[in-house]
């Protein structure tokens, strides 16, 4: 302890010795380790396999963000629809060549979770530090991947896992993040993870060049001309079949 310190039952022991406000009002960045490796804790999200994920729900989100149209009729909730679904399309069809990333059932079919090796994980939009509240609880699938994973011993104090995908003002993709959540429902670590080269590409029809449309004059037949002239007395007498 400090020399002229006087600590009491009340006191906590980093307020005494560095001078700091108690944790709870502290904010995130002043209390939280400078960089956080997950593959260090969680050999299964290494660098290489978050970035292909993440990379996956960047060119998902943007690649639906150019589609948004609201003078035809498109709203924030239609956008919002199209990009959760985009998401969950890419990391299906992912799956196809990246052996390490899957898709674990849900009883509900708009629920997903998705596994890097075993560890499960989901996706929200929004800052990394501000988890929804929905995404603080995990669904049963998900803890039930949990604990054969840690066993039912540790699943109690197994933080979940969730990436964050936070847009700009334009609504493309801004940062995507790693998130660890503990009980209290407090981001424990964050972990930025790096994206790839753009991957969306806008479709455009190439340009046709077409030749000058050249009138042909055509020299009706005696057979055509009678066929016209009937045609018109037909309709002439108001006869229908």
């Amino acid at each position: 302890m400090l020399k002229g310190a006087r600590m009491t039952n009340s006191t906590p022991i980093y307020s005494v010795v560095k001078n700091t406000p108690p944790m709870s009002e502290m904010r995130y960045s002043e209390f939280m380790p400078i960089t956080f490796e997950p593959w260090l804790y969680y050999p299964s999200l290494t660098k290489e396999h978050l970035a292909a994920v993440a990379t996956l729900m960047r060119d998902a989100r943007d690649g639906a963000v150019l589609l948004h149209d609201p003078e035809a009729g498109d709203t924030r909730w239609s956008l919002g629809c199209r990009i959760y679904d985009r998401i969950r399309a890419y990391i299906r069809k992912g799956r196809l060549s990246m052996p390490w990333l899957s898709v674990i059932p849900e009883s509900h079919p708009l629920r997903f979770t998705f596994a890097i090796g075993d560890l499960p994980l989901k996706f929200y939009k929004g800052e990394a530090e501000d988890v929804p509240g929905k995404f603080l609880v995990g669904s049963f699938a998900e803890l039930r991947q949990l604990r054969l994973v840690f066993g039912p011993r540790d699943i109690q104090s197994t933080q979940l896992l969730r990436i964050a995908v936070e847009p700009d003002a334009s609504g493309n993709t801004s940062t995507v993040s790693l998130v660890e959540v503990e009980e209290s429902g407090e981001a424990a670590r964050i972990y930025e993870i790096p994206l790839d080269a753009q991957n969306v590409v806008v479709m455009k029809s190439k340009p046709i060049s077409l030749a000058p449309v050249v009138p042909e004059i055509l020299e009706e037949s005696a057979e055509e001309v009678k066929s016209e002239e009937a045609g018109d007395q037909f309709g002439a007498s108001g006869t229908e079949s």
